[in-house]
């Protein structure tokens, strides 16, 4: 279980910035990079992965509206979550099946559409230690050159992020089971079968 201050340290560390920060709110040059990019560098950092911690599903809801058929080949419209960082999938609709413009999810499946979705999880105690670690790098290559200027190796440190984010999708993605079974049987039912139940229409990953 992560703490701000540790990943904070962390980070710090990883830009080669002498003695520990006690808080965000330290009067140094290394705290203040890291308190001015802290939100936005975080929810860029869920968006980068699929992690189980900041994963959300449920029904989308259906906008009255319905795509022009003239400038779309679909016939249907549903509202992106407003809390998702990202869209993941639509379940049980093929990839080239919807498109998400405009805070709308166009679609000619059909309600009801149910989704998963990434959030903004603000609070460290909450994350993954492994995301952690590579929110961590990911703060060290943003604000680095805000405190050193172009002294900064720039390319080493995204280059660090990208590393610690490959591991941390793979140490992710094994905590999951396998869910294809209770996703075919969701397809089935979006092809008129009998398997479908409404308050589940899911498997657990």
């Amino acid at each position: 279980m992560a703490t701000e201050i540790e990943v904070a340290n962390a980070a710090a560390v990883h830009m080669g910035a002498p003695g520990r920060l006690t808080s965000l709110n330290d009067d140094r040059p290394v705290a203040r990079a890291l308190a001015s990019i802290w939100t936005l560098a975080r929810r860029t950092a869920i968006r980068d992965g699929t992690w189980n911690f900041a994963r959300r599903r449920g029904p989308l809801a259906q906008l009255a509206d319905v795509p022009a058929p003239e400038i779309y080949p679909y016939t249907v419209a549903f509202r992106e979550p407003a809390e998702s960082v990202r869209l993941l999938e639509i379940m049980g609709v093929g990839r080239d099946a919807y498109a998400l413009e405009g805070g709308r999810i166009l679609c000619s499946a059909g309600a009801p559409l149910y989704a998963r979705w990434l959030v903004d999880v603000p609070e460290p105690a909450d994350w993954d230690d492994s995301f952690a670690t590579a929110f961590a790098r990911c703060l060290a290559w943003q604000a680095g050159p805000k405190v050193y200027g172009g002294d900064f190796d720039v390319t080493s440190a995204e280059r660090a992020y990208r590393l610690a984010l490959t591991r941390a999708k793979g140490t992710s993605a094994k905590e999951n089971p396998t869910i294809g079974q209770d996703e075919s049987s969701w397809i089935t039912a979006r092809l008129g079968g009998s398997n479908y139940t409404a308050e589940a229409p899911w498997g657990q990953g």
